[in-house]
């Protein structure tokens, strides 16, 4: 896809409700003062796309990457840590726009086009090398103060320098958010340890990512006791390295890769907000890792079987009601009042498609808008951001 024509926002970024934060009027443009994640975020991955005569980004990353980052590679125990954090796979530069796409007319608009990017490129020789240069990776941000770290990449062993790494980083206030695998198999590392949220992907249907097995063997969001949350993670239209794949900027990928990002933007949405009382556990008013993990979790729409399950964890983030101040404001005026009535029974009853759908009114996103919707409204009704 050219760089060219309309800006879009990609399904994933509409299904979780994070448009409705920051594009309240629905014109494809971030409203004036709005909340888009302005919160910096180290992306451990692959590299980013960069020209490498002007060093500009790519057009879409351009204003939210830092200008430099960092390059941790390990050969045989030998760790090494350089400049060059050119992606090579397109991999990482797919997830960044996922995150961070800008809003500038053109192409994709990110989770949170206001956060920042910062790239830790990682690579190994071997399963454990790769586990080495992710705990420096992981080490170095925490070092530098990255309050979220995403991770869409894992190894399907155990190494305990990765586990103490990610450990450290969760004791430091960090919030590590990593793919659960694609393995259609038990959950990779470091997603499968208790400080990470793991994730797995789902299509547009909310079903588990599951396409049929291929020639080099099956294929499929991995399950198991540590999966958190879901979140899209096929046919998501991302920024694409067009060195790679060449004169693409665009392009569509799939795999719990790019499911990752979608909640390392919806928690920089979340941490960028103010305090809610309700979770603020040590009443500092300040947001703590553990309480923007307990609010992803506690507003997720559950899926599959009822409450948290091995397939879809707690369920699909939803960046909607969690980033209301307070609930029941959607129309984002700081206040529940009777034009918030309004729009909900404008929209009461409809479902995508209807000519009544309103999406700032399904405030639990089912897709529905019922009586629980009109419920959480009524028993805020009155309440102003404080």
């Amino acid at each position: 896809m050219p760089i060219c024509g309309s800006e879009t926002r990609s399904w994933g970024v509409e299904r979780i409700r994070a448009n409705c934060l920051w594009d309240n009027d629905n014109d494809t443009v971030v409203d004036e003062g709005a909340n888009a994640g302005e919160f910096s975020i180290a992306v451990i991955d692959t590299g980013v796309y960069y020209d490498t005569y002007s060093h500009a980004y790519h057009p879409d990353l351009q204003d939210n990457v830092y200008p430099d980052g960092k390059y941790f590679y390990c050969s045989y125990g030998q760790l090494t840590i350089s400049s060059n954090y050119w992606d090579y796979f397109n991999h990482g530069t797919h997830v960044s726009g996922i995150i961070a796409a800008v809003d500038n007319e053109i192409g994709v608009i990110g989770t949170a086009p206001y956060a920042n990017i910062y790239v830790l490129r990682v690579d190994g020789n071997l399963k454990s090398d790769k586990a080495i240069a992710m705990a420096a990776a992981i080490d170095w941000a925490v070092d530098n103060h990255f309050y979220i770290i995403s991770i869409s990449m894992g190894i399907d062993a155990n190494y305990s320098v990765l586990q103490e790494a990610c450990d450290r980083a969760y004791a430091s206030g960090m919030l590590i958010i990593a793919g659960a695998g694609n393995s259609d198999g038990p959950i990779e590392y470091p997603a499968n340890y208790s400080a990470v949220i793991a994730v797995g992907a789902v299509n547009a249907t909310l079903g588990r990512w599951n396409p049929p097995d291929l020639p080099s063997g099956p294929l499929g969001s991995c399950f198991g006791d540590q999966l958190e949350l879901v979140a899209p993670g096929v046919s998501i239209n991302s920024t694409a390295n067009p060195d790679v794949y060449p004169y693409q900027y665009y392009m569509e990928m799939e795999a719990t890769s790019m499911a990752c990002p979608h909640v390392a933007g919806a928690a920089a949405l979340i941490w960028r907000s103010k305090i809610d009382p309700e979770f603020d556990s040590n009443s500092d008013g300040y947001w703590q890792n553990t309480e923007v993990r307990a609010k992803l979790r506690d507003w997720a729409l559950d899926l599959g079987d009822p409450g948290r399950d091995d397939y879809y964890g707690y369920g699909l983030i939803n960046c909607w009601a969690p980033n209301q101040r307070p609930l029941g404001d959607i129309n984002n005026d700081l206040k529940v009042r009777v034009d918030d009535v309004s729009l909900a029974q404008a929209a009461y009853g409809s479902e995508p498609g209807h000519s009544n759908w309103d999406p700032r009114a399904d405030i639990n996103i089912d897709n529905k808008v019922r009586v629980d919707d009109i419920l959480i409204i009524a028993l805020n009704f009155g309440k102003t951001d404080p």
